[in-house]
């Protein structure tokens, strides 16, 4: 039996059988947050971010950045989030004001509450490096209401901005981190995607038709951001890095390349979304993957060189043939120009480029469709 006095007299006591009490166990998340608490408040030091952190710079992150995420889960939206912010409504209901409850100031009573904030702002911290913290903090952040203040003016004024928590929130507010959580998120849920489908860059009269204006990057940027945005509808593909190397692109290029174009975007996310899509829709339908594998293994073979050569430029030079094999590279598999097999693994100089070019420019409209149909003869 419980025993405890019930206020009625001395001895009045509570009767209930504590052995009719169902236990709730603790998440595995919760466990491990209590367990590096426990060892921050013996003095150790915790990982952060891929680092060791003082013990207490971590117990401070964990508190604000728990602080702030009680405060996002208040908002439309959040409740998908995480399974504890259904349980927050009525403590927020109990505690509205004008400003709203201050988390920081209070938090919330229910013990189970407060451990599943802590585990979820335990688990931003945990994050390997600050890239990938910013896209698990992303979610949240992509929640915050539109006020006067803007939303890191929102963001600061909710909890203390520990200098861990201001790179977190920065990184996460980033316009490339923000728009591939957009991609990753969009209504209706992830798209059926074939990424051989993608070429590595969407075709030049796609882009004049739908994304030039799209942003003040430049043309190359802009196509090849195109198709990353366009991989990256695939539901397993869920980063820049690894849009890039589903298309047979290096990852950091996609990364490179997102940052770039995101930070000069001209329209909104949805109307971007909406203009890749058309631009996809209207791309010739091929196997982009398979006609990259048949452009490198024409590499070093020169039969199909020499009989467009014999028709259509008799001239030729020593080197011609690497160029005519790019310009089937970028023309005909849509490929990026710095990863053309004919570079052999390096990035290709400015004069590499400028020799291409002037070589493509060399060339009149038959002779480069003559070129271009080489590709389906024997190498």
């Amino acid at each position: 039996m419980c025993g405890n006095p019930l206020g009625a007299g001395p001895t009045r006591q509570c009767q209930h059988d504590l052995t009719t009490i169902e236990a709730t166990s603790a998440t595995d998340d919760v466990i491990a947050v209590q367990a590096r608490v426990d060892s921050a408040l013996g003095g150790q030091q915790v990982t952060v971010l891929g680092q060791a952190a003082k013990p207490r710079t971590y117990l401070s992150d964990l508190r604000h950045l728990a602080t702030l995420l009680l405060h996002l889960a208040g908002q439309p939206g959040a409740a998908q989030l995480a399974p504890w912010v259904t349980d927050l409504k009525g403590e927020t209901e109990a505690r509205s004001r004008d400003r709203g409850p201050r988390w920081g100031l209070r938090p919330p009573e229910p013990p189970a509450l407060r451990a599943g904030a802590l585990a979820t702002a335990d688990g931003i911290l945990t994050a390997a490096d600050v890239d990938e913290a910013a896209t698990r903090l992303t979610t949240w952040t992509e929640l915050t209401p539109t006020t006067n203040d803007g939303p890191l003016g929102w963001l600061a004024d909710r909890t203390v901005m520990t200098p861990t928590l201001t790179r977190l929130v920065m990184a996460a507010r980033a316009p490339h981190r923000r728009l591939s959580h957009h991609l990753d998120n969009h209504l209706g849920g992830r798209m059926p995607i074939n990424l051989t489908l993608i070429p590595q860059v969407i075709p030049n009269a796609q882009y004049l038709e739908h994304l030039d204006g799209a942003s003040t990057s430049s043309e190359d940027t802009v196509r090849l951001f195109a198709s990353l945005s366009l991989a990256r509808l695939h539901p397993d593909v869920t980063t820049w890095a690894a849009a890039a190397e589903a298309l047979n692109m290096p990852g950091p290029m996609g990364v490179r390349c997102a940052r770039a174009c995101s930070a000069t975007m001209l329209v909104s996310a949805d109307e971007w979304k909406s203009r890749i899509w058309r631009a996809g829709k209207e791309t010739e339908r091929r196997d982009y993957r398979a006609t990259e594998a048949k452009i490198h293994h024409r590499l070093g073979m020169t039969r199909w060189f020499n009989e467009w050569a014999r028709r259509n430029r008799p001239d030729a030079r020593y080197g011609d043939h690497d160029l005519a094999l790019t310009l089937q590279w970028v023309h005909v598999a849509h490929a990026h120009l710095d990863l053309s097999p004919v570079w052999r693994g390096k990035r290709p100089t400015a004069n590499d480029r400028a020799h291409y070019r002037q070589f493509a420019a060399s060339l009149d409209g038959r002779q480069q469709l003559d070129l271009a149909l080489a590709l389906h003869k024997r190498a």
